[in-house]
């Protein structure tokens, strides 16, 4: 019964995944929310992410009420309370990249690098929980390590000599973000399981995840943008003449441009803001610069909670329910060693390259061979299930 539970919630959890990455796409794409430039930024969209998968868990554990569960059982105590504080703090972040990187890039081209930590869960489930290494793990890690290559072999044989890597160093480093961060909540979300209190289910530890989610969020909307106008950073005296002209000139339309010019003057491999600047112009500047996105870290908790067009969010509010299912789905399958099942919640990577051939994105039969072996690595540590029994990790209190 253990390994069908799992393989019903890796189910479940795959679609789940699969479809949040379609949804934060589709809701960063002027194609699907109106043709507009969207106004919306991925801080913002956090914040609203964060206010469906809490809305939907709420109802749900009131359900769970009205059916008769007692009060006490929404507690965790306050050592559970602990690592999901720490889960939701890099929840956020993790968030805030995948609502970043959509605007820029197809998720079939950065799903699978989001996950390379999964290579290295089994040496963590070893050293937390004595979890036993077996030689699938090997083989498994071996092949996800050659799936996330083999979409990179036209540009590593230079067989196109113009062709560049489609993920940048901006990518890059949020790729990294996420990695930690992903792995550091698979590893607290099973510390969170194991020492929440007796009859702490999973809809109560959702629910406490994402007011300390919210929490977060909502502090940096308000004091990001208030750090950024005390340290001015849309109003630059001096910026690099690159950054300048790749971020803001190559951006803004041609009358904004000009202006911009009459108060930035090149001065060897800088733009020098000129003196004297009027308080009008110092508004008109900011306000280009804003829009712009010029500061890249800022510009991820700029903008209004309730905007002008409000199909971005609905994407957003679509992609909090499916949020909460594979939440719920995590924290369901947590009291098990993450080794044993997280690596396959990634099984919809080979489905993603196909989805996006429907949403008419070019898609290389290098990605979608190495979206195979990424999967065929993941999926490879349970053909010895039948030789191996699913334990559950011992909890800190007994029921």
């Amino acid at each position: 019964m253990d390994w069908l539970l799992i393989i019903i919630w890796l189910l479940i959890i795959n679609g789940g995944l699969g479809g949040q990455y379609v949804l934060n796409w589709m809701g960063n794409q002027p194609d699907f929310t109106g043709g507009k430039k969207i106004d919306v930024s991925p801080g913002v969209m956090t914040w609203w992410r964060e206010i469906s998968k809490l809305a939907w868990a709420v109802i749900a554990v009131a359900i769970e009420i009205l059916r008769g569960k007692k009060l006490k059982y929404l507690w965790p105590g306050f050592i559970s309370l602990s690592t999901i504080i720490i889960c939701a703090f890099t929840g956020v972040i993790e968030n805030i990249g995948f609502f970043y990187l959509p605007r820029l890039y197809s998720p079939h081209i950065y799903a699978p690098y989001v996950n390379v930590y999964l290579a290295f869960l089994p040496f963590f489930g070893k050293i937390l929980f004595n979890a036993p290494i077996r030689k699938e793990h090997w083989a498994g890690i071996v092949l996800v390590i050659a799936g996330l290559a083999v979409p990179h072999i036209p540009i590593i044989i230079g067989s196109n000599g113009d062709q560049q890597s489609p993920l940048d160093s901006n990518a890059i480093i949020w790729i990294v973000i996420i990695n930690c961060c992903l792995c550091s909540q698979q590893i607290l979300n099973n510390k969170t399981v194991q020492t929440a209190l007796p009859g702490v289910g999973p809809n109560a530890l959702v629910v406490w995840r994402e007011i300390w989610k919210l929490v977060f969020i909502s502090s940096a909307l308000i004091l990001v943008p208030v750090a950024g106008n005390l340290m001015n950073v849309n109003m630059p005296s001096s910026v690099d003449k690159t950054k300048f002209e790749k971020r803001v000139l190559v951006k803004v339309e041609a009358d904004k441009k000009d202006f911009l010019l009459k108060n930035y003057f090149p001065a060897g491999n800088k733009y020098v803001l000129k003196e004297n600047i009027s308080e009008e112009d110092e508004i008109i500047i900011k306000k280009i610069l804003h829009d712009a996105e010029f500061n890249k870290f800022f510009s991820l908790f700029n903008g209004k909670l309730f905007p002008d067009n409000w199909l971005p969010i609905l994407f957003v509010i679509a992609a909090g329910l499916t949020g909460y299912v594979y939440s719920y789905g995590f924290f369901k399958l947590s009291k098990f060693a993450a080794h044993l099942w997280v690596p396959y919640t990634n099984l919809y990577l080979v489905i993603l390259p196909f989805v996006m051939i429907f949403f008419g994105k070019e898609v290389t039969i290098y990605q979608i061979a190495g979206a195979f072996i990424v999967s065929a690595g993941l999926g490879i540590g349970v053909l010895d299930y039948k030789r191996n029994k699913v334990n559950e990790i011992e909890k800190k209190y007994k029921d």
